[in-house]
């Protein structure tokens, strides 16, 4: 069951506030060749929220790629800095949700969250920016800084913010409030494209929320960022099989999971899968398959005995 959609805080959680020891690190990446690394450091550079990280924004606003454009001023207006504005309202217009998300959490620090912003087709933006426009969202500035390991490489620090990351949506997990948690896995998966159960994860609150669109367009981001992982394939086979009942797809997919290593219990999935399609002798064969290579499986061997009692019934 899906938690209440829209409740309580809408806010996010400063969790990275303060941290400004990885400033250094982040000010490298920003100065390098990569804008997607360039875009990931404005974006923490904003979270971090410290007085050091203003001028790096500001210049920011003038690289040659929109996204670290976008992210330089969605961190200066967050900070109540008027000079992010344009940018930060740039990001309300042909972005993906949760970077309107951000967008809009920045702008209510401006107190000038635009007025399209409220029937935003995205349920958590649209009802932020609802609570926003009565005012009262101070600037997220940090007032205290934190040490930490400001020797640490700047892969090493990504990874360290992204588990602070994971902490919050920990957080909204138990809260109950699912397009927040959703919110930051694609936050976090942006910033980690290797983190597959934040893809999975993601997909699985879409469908749990309805959302089956977006749920099926983000496990084919998983199977196709991640073909050689066996739990790719077998999460979009599992929602094939269960939200869409394509018994065929979801066969497919579940035949790639078992070539991929898949253990036992997801590997039954691929006989279940092509018995629903229709497909009774494949199905046979995938059992007899299973219960060869782990003998001691025995839910392998009942379902291998039921479907040849199908097939010995039908002739």
């Amino acid at each position: 069951m899906a938690g209440e959609p829209l409740h309580g805080r809408l806010e996010p959680i400063a969790v990275l506030a303060g941290h400004s020891y990885a400033v250094p690190r982040l000010l490298e990446g920003l100065s390098g060749d990569d804008p997607e690394l360039r875009a990931r450091c404005c974006f923490l550079l904003g979270q971090i929220a410290t007085p050091d990280v203003r001028q790096p924004l500001l210049e920011g606003l003038d690289d040659p790629d929109r996204t670290v454009r976008i992210f330089a001023g969605i961190g200066l207006a967050r900070m109540g800095d008027d000079a992010g504005y344009r940018a930060a309202l740039a990001a309300c217009s042909g972005s993906r949700w949760w970077i309107r998300y951000w967008a809009v959490d920045a702008l209510a620090r401006l107190s000038r969250v635009p007025q399209g912003a409220l029937a935003d087709p995205d349920p958590l933006v649209a009802a932020m920016a609802c609570d926003a426009v009565g005012g009262g969202w101070e600037p997220a500035a940090a007032t205290i800084t934190y040490s930490g390991p400001s020797e640490a490489s700047l892969s090493d620090l990504l990874e360290l913010f992204e588990n602070y990351m994971i902490g919050e949506t920990d957080w909204w997990w138990h809260a109950g409030h699912y397009e927040q948690i959703i919110r930051g896995h694609e936050t976090i998966v942006w910033l980690d494209s290797s983190w597959l159960e934040g893809l999975t994860n993601a997909a699985y609150l879409y469908w749990s929320l309805g959302r089956d669109v977006e749920a099926l367009a983000t496990y084919r981001r998983a199977v196709a960022t991640h073909p050689e992982a066996w739990e790719s394939h077998f999460e979009m086979g599992f929602f094939y099989f269960n939200a869409q009942k394509r018994y065929g797809h979801a066969a497919r997919e579940f035949a790639q999971a078992r070539k991929l290593g898949a253990p036992p219990v997801q590997a039954r999935m691929h006989g279940h899968a092509l018995e629903k399609a229709g497909q009774i002798p494949e199905a046979l064969e995938v059992w007899r398959e299973l219960v060869a290579k782990n003998p001691g499986d025995l839910v392998a061997r009942d379902n291998l005995r039921r479907v040849e009692a199908l097939v010995d019934g039908g002739r």
